[in-house]
């Protein structure tokens, strides 16, 4: 059947006379967009979900375009009322991409299959009633339409969908915004303000021309036209975030060609502007795309050149790391060579000097044993920094042993604190040792670098306290299989910054001068990697400078 009969038949499809100026300028340039922007981002990257749905959105949106077109245009009335039953669908499909494209946006990832499946039970009323009475009742061949045949329950559920779709978003978006970065602040803001804008102006024009055509409060529905507009605000948006954010992955070269392509399309809308309002209307789109073009594009410049020079940076940077990682190992072989010689005559001498003292070659003077004395100390001391020198180059270059047996830690820590309680009195110093055990105590471990842990532990407690004492406790927690040692002092203490650092190669207190000039920076950094290889660890303490300091091994039980 025709109606309009009195009208001639479109040209190429959708172009007919009698029609509002605004229906061509409305829907062909929004539809382009749509879909150069849809197909050029999924070509870019077509493995990216978020490229897959917002292509959807494209090509859904364009085939809501056509056959609102073939609803305005035709004259044939089989062809208007099988695309008027299209929109239910049309529009419930794309309601849920939206939602969908948000989700994704906002999490970086797929949405559950609960979430799908109540996606999925939204669209399916659209689908189950469109070809029924529900949908479109009859057809009115005097006025070739359908307003008044239209079901209310089936068009307000639809429109309703696109409703929930502007809520269900907005929500989204708020949530996300809160906790987001600065940085994602502003791509949340974008493309809130580009999807919203969208389905604002998409349903909300949609809803209302469809009532105030149905009620005859107006001719026809051609409020629905600015409904249109909306795309090309969300687009645009989409174009920043490609530009400014690089949100779809897509390159930046791409990005350009987008841009470009805005351009020419805005400029060939003069091609069927022809009155003076359509002219005018592609002018100012024409005038505010160009700005908002030269902006990006400004922005993408100075993007290539802050990348260019970043990749030249991290290529220099790479170079010396290659530089910095070569001369690390011939420091570390350097070290490991000097230890070892050094160690030889090192041990001579304090070989020595303890016969001397021991008065192997017959009485010393007394200055004489003094000065000795002096010598043995200073090469015990320089044996203890060779020693941590020759550790950290087997720990950097993979070579440290561990000889693991099952001992009692306890013990061992005792030993160490009565051995080392002579050296803390001569300095004025008390050295306790408590316990408050669980368990036996019994460790797998190494034995040998536990107790050297331990050593190193009370020997910087004894250095670095000018006065006052130092507590030794061993405790357990038999519940997560755990021993520990808490060596507390009342010596110079730690501020916050130095706690952060202490444990680092070749550092020491910013105070540590001030009671003791001597020490490498490497103990803590050998004890600490040590304990961790045995399965545990070390943490240090300290409610600042002056107020003595906490350090606690801790290793684990042998149950």
């Amino acid at each position: 059947m025709i109606c309009y009969y009195y009208y001639d038949a479109p040209t190429y499809l959708f172009f007919a006379p009698d029609i509002p100026e605004l229906l061509y300028y409305s829907h062909i340039p929004a539809t382009i967009l749509a879909l150069l922007v849809g197909i050029f981002v999924f070509v870019n990257n077509p493995r990216n979900l978020l490229n897959k749905i917002l292509l959807s959105i494209a090509l859904s949106f364009s085939a809501i375009t056509v056959i609102n077109l073939v609803t305005w245009t035709s004259i044939e009335s089989s062809a208007i009322i099988f695309s008027w039953s299209l929109f239910g669908p049309l529009q419930g499909i794309i309601s849920v991409l939206s939602i969908y494209f948000i989700y994704v946006f906002l999490n970086k990832e797929d949405v559950s299959l609960k979430i799908k499946t109540v996606f999925s039970l939204l669209l399916l009323p659209t689908f189950l009633f469109a070809a029924t009475n529900l949908n479109l009742s009859g057809f009115d061949l005097a006025w070739c339409d359908s307003f008044q045949y239209e079901g209310d329950f089936y068009s307000n559920y639809y429109n309703g969908l696109g409703f929930l779709a502007i809520l269900w978003t907005s929500i989204l978006l708020a949530r996300k915004y809160k906790g987001a970065t600065r940085e994602l602040k502003k791509q949340i803001l974008l493309m809130g303000v580009g999807i919203e804008s969208f389905l604002l102006l998409f349903f909300t024009n949609f809803a209302l021309g469809d009532y105030l055509a149905t009620i005859k409060f107006v001719e026809d529905s051609r409020l629905e036209l600015y409904g249109f507009f909306g795309m090309g605000i969300f687009m645009v948006m989409i174009g920043v975030l490609i530009v400014r954010f690089r949100t779809f992955n897509v390159g930046m070269i791409a990005s350009q060609a987008i841009l470009i392509a805005l351009l020419i399309l805005t400029i060939s809308q003069y091609t069927f502007a022809e009155s003076i309002t359509s002219i005018v209307l592609t002018s100012i789109t024409l005038l505010f795309t160009a700005i908002i073009g030269f902006i990006l594009l400004r922005s993408v410049r100075k993007e290539i050149k802050q990348r260019t020079e970043l990749e030249h940076l991290t290529q220099k940077l790479a170079h010396a790391n290659e530089k910095l990682k070569e001369l690390d190992k011939l420091k570390s072989e350097f070290v490991s060579i000097a230890s070892h010689q050094l160690r030889s005559p090192l041990t001579a001498i304090r070989g020595y000097a303890s016969l001397l003292t021991d008065g192997t070659y017959g009485k010393l003077p007394a200055k004489a044993t003094e000065a000795l004395e002096r010598i043995s100390e200073s090469s015990k001391n320089m044996a203890y920094s060779i020693e941590d020198y020759l550790n950290v180059s087997r720990i950097e270059s993979g070579n440290m042993k561990y000889n693991y047996s099952d001992f009692n830690l306890k013990d061992e820590a005792e030993k160490v604190t009565d051995d080392l309680r002579s050296q803390a009195i001569k300095q004025g110093l008390g050295l306790i040792f408590r316990t408050n055990l669980k368990s036996r105590g019994v460790v797998h471990a190494d034995i040998g670098k536990t107790v050297q842990i331990i050593q190193n532990l009370i020997n910087n407690s004894i250095k670095y306290t000018p006065k006052g004492s130092i507590k030794v406790l061993v405790r357990d927690d038999v519940v997560k299989k755990r021993i520990f040692i808490d060596i507390e002092d009342t010596g110079i203490g730690m501020n916050e910054k130095t706690l952060a650092s202490i444990f680092g190669k070749f550092e020491r207190a910013s105070n540590a001068n001030s009671v003791n000039t001597g020490g490498t920076g490497l103990g803590l950094f050998v004890a600490k990697m040590m304990a961790e290889a045995m399965g545990g660890g070390i943490t240090a303490h300290s409610e600042g400078d002056g107020k003595g300091s906490r350090f606690t091994i801790e290793l684990p039980l042998a149950m």
